[in-house]
């Protein structure tokens, strides 16, 4: 089950992507695909959803 919350981040998108690229390059890995990292962008500006993203990546990788 997958949990969400109501408590919006007090974060800026900037820091949110800045976590995000830490955390991901701290596992020895980067999201270099440019759809992936602006799907991201959109999840730290608020546009869309962690589960819209996931939606729309798996979209663009069974087109």
């Amino acid at each position: 089950m997958i949990r969400t919350s109501s408590k919006q981040s007090t974060h800026t998108p900037a820091e949110l992507m800045d976590f995000a690229d830490g955390a991901l390059g701290a596992a020895g890995h980067e999201v270099t695909d440019p759809a992936m990292r602006e799907l991201l962008e959109r999840v730290a500006r608020r546009e869309i959803t962690a589960e819209e993203a996931v939606a729309k990546a798996r979209d663009h990788y069974d087109a």
